[in-house]
C-alpha cells in the first residue's frame, strides 16, 4: 500500500511480511498505472476520485484525497471492502491533518501515522 502527495512524491509505503514478492515484469504496469492516477486524476468538488483495475492476479485500487493519494496492490478479487477502507482512511487522515499537508515536507512529517492507519487495512485486504 502506497501514500503519495497529489504531486506524486511518495510519502509511505508499508506491505505485509508475508506478501510473496510481484514479479518485475508484474509490478512495472502496475507502478505506471499508480503514478498516472496519482499525476493526473483531480478529487471531485465533493467525494474522492476511486480507480480500480485489475492486473492478471493482482487488483489496484487507489483514492484520491485533496492532498494525498492511497493505492493498494494486493492479490484478491473482492475490491468493494478495501475501497471503502481507503475513502474512509484518506477522509480520516485528510481530516487530522488539515492545514498541515500543503507541502511533501509537511506530509512526511505524517508518514508514521500514516503507516500505523494503513497497517489494520492491510490485514484486512
Amino acid at each position: 500500500m502506497y501514500l503519495f502527495r497529489r504531486t506524486g512524491e511518495p510519502i509511505v509505503m508499508v506491505a505485509p511480511d508475508h506478501a510473496p514478492p510481484f514479479a518485475p515484469e508484474q509490478l512495472e504496469p502496475i507502478i505506471w498505472t499508480v503514478r498516472d492516477f496519482v499525476e493526473t486524476s483531480m478529487p471531485k468538488s465533493e467525494g474522492y476520485d476511486v480507480t480500480s483495475m485489475r492486473f492478471d492476479e493482482e487488483a489496484l485500487v487507489a483514492v484520491r484525497g485533496a492532498h494525498v493519494s492511497v493505492c493498494a496492490v494486493f492479490r484478491s478479487a473482492n475490491t468493494s471492502a478495501i475501497r471503502r477502507d481507503l475513502v474512509r482512511f484518506i477522509r480520516d487522515f485528510e481530516g487530522r491533518n488539515e492545514g498541515r499537508l500543503q507541502t511533501w515536507e509537511d506530509a512526511r512529517r505524517f508518514a508514521g501515522e500514516a503507516a500505523d492507519a494503513m497497517s489494520p487495512l492491510i490485514a484486512a485486504a
